[in-house]
């Protein structure tokens, strides 16, 4: 019986050092009383993940550089050899140097300077997705963004990817947590999303085409072609002083461009922009578009977005349409700044405009709050600035296919004090999950953008 016992107890030992050793299969799978995700049964069964112990996958421990070669080498399918190591501190008898030398030689998991690989080494979540970048392929299906991952990072393109394919929409304060050791629940739910594409978040399209706008270059000899809206990186390639090129989308002062040769961001300083023919003449109207919060203000902050960066973005993408359409637009701001809201107040007042629209994104102590709304005051322009509202919200209903919220009167400073019509609209709920999924793709920030624009058309046709 004692035997026994020192023999469980060294099982149990050797299971915790390993932590891969244990490999519940198909029924077994069900059996982790510490992890009941989809993903990691899914994981388990095709033989990636293993527990920690019997009936035990350890969800909160850290992943050690070891234990990643030996997953992503299972994922991939490559066996390795033994004593194919040339690391110092990884021995031919080590469990996992067959795969540690697998991964090594196709530059996938490289070691250090001194000649180790430090396998028990914990990885940090930026440095899983530098891996994950290099052995995947990723699609795009979203732009995405995180608080503490500035295009400046080192890592930035390597988690950009995995945030732009939906493998991961870090935490729910909005931010990555680039240095943060990953666990193994992490890590499973970013392979399975790697390898099962139906665990991916699901990302709503709001049927728009992939070419918003034509383009053709201007000011410039040669304009540089970028992998993202930064001078940060080094250009993809260049095109040339009269090249056509399709707009996808528009980020800032960037737009991402392609033809047949190369897709990327440009400056849209150099380019000369057609839209499609707008549904309506706007000749001779003033609008003030007012994008909420900026610069200091971020509003509201939550599922990997900053509100500041979607106000401007769909505000910017409105201005265009608006200005395509042959309307004078003014902008309360037109980068990342923080006019005071007296000043936004000031501008419209003294702009002569004939309406003013204050854009933003909404947000809850409930996560289940959903919907568009538009709100407008009663101070000033009553009928025509509740008119401009009601055209508002009947758009942002039918091009974002969102839960009506309605029309509500409601005293926000800009709109209460500013002398014109005037409406405030909400476009989305960020603290929402799905939503917040919705209005990080240009597809939702294109449609918010044509919304309002055709709310305006309406108003004044009206």
């Amino acid at each position: 019986m004692r035997k026994l016992t020192l023999l469980m107890v060294a099982l149990t030992m050797l299971f915790s050092l390993v932590g891969l050793s244990f490999a519940p299969q198909s029924a077994e799978a069900s059996r982790f009383s510490d992890a009941n995700q989809v993903e990691v049964l899914r994981l388990a069964e095709d033989g990636i993940v293993r527990g920690v112990a019997p009936n035990q996958f350890g969800p909160q421990q850290n992943v050690t550089r070891a234990e990643a070669a030996v997953m992503i080498a299972r994922a991939l399918g490559i066996e390795g050899r033994a004593g194919g190591n040339s690391f110092s501190d990884v021995p031919s008898t080590h469990w996992a140097g067959p795969q540690i030398a697998a991964m090594a030689e196709r530059n996938l998991i490289g070691g250090y300077s001194d000649g180790t690989f430090q396998p028990n080494r914990t990885l940090s979540r930026q440095e899983m997705a530098a891996i994950l970048g290099r052995t995947f392929n990723y699609e795009s299906v979203r732009s995405s963004f995180f608080t503490d991952v500035p295009p400046s990072h080192y890592y930035y393109q390597s988690i950009r990817i995995l945030g732009d394919s939906a493998i991961t929409g870090g935490y729910p304060d909005g931010t990555f947590g680039p240095t943060r050791t990953i666990n193994r629940l992490e890590f499973s739910l970013m392979m399975a999303r790697t390898l099962y594409p139906e665990y991916r978040p699901e990302v709503a399209s709001v049927g728009l085409s992939g070419s918003i706008a034509k383009g053709t270059v201007i000011n410039s000899d040669t304009l540089n072609v970028r992998p993202d809206p930064s001078t940060s990186h080094a250009p993809l390639g260049a095109i040339t002083r009269g090249t056509e090129v399709n707009i996808h989308e528009f980020v800032g002062t960037w737009a991402l461009v392609s033809n047949d040769n190369i897709r990327g961001y440009v400056s849209t300083s150099y380019l000369s922009v057609t839209y499609p023919p707008g549904s309506g003449s706007l000749a001779g109207r003033v609008i003030m578009l007012d994008p909420g919060h900026g610069g200091s203000d971020p509003g509201a902050v939550a599922n990997g977005l900053q509100e500041k960066e979607i106000n401007l973005d769909v505000s910017l993408r409105t201005m265009r349409k608006l200005q395509n359409a042959g309307a004078t637009v003014l902008m309360t701001r037109t980068t990342d700044v923080f006019p005071s809201l007296q000043d936004r107040v000031r501008m419209a007042n003294n702009s002569n405009a004939d309406i003013f629209i204050s854009v933003h994104a909404n947000a809850a102590a409930s996560t289940s709050a959903r919907g568009s709304e538009t709100f407008y005051d009663t101070t000033y322009r009553a009928a025509d600035s509740r008119r401009l509202a009601q055209e508002l919200q009947v758009e942002m209903l039918d091009k974002l296919n969102t839960v009506n919220r309605g029309v509500k009167t409601q005293g926000f400073y800009v709109i209460r004090n500013t002398r014109i019509p005037s409406a405030l609209v909400e476009l989305g709920f960020m603290t929402n999950p799905a939503e917040a999924e919705r209005m990080k793709t240009s597809a939702f920030r294109e449609a918010s953008a044509e919304a309002l624009y055709q709310g305006i058309v309406n108003y004044y046709r009206r």
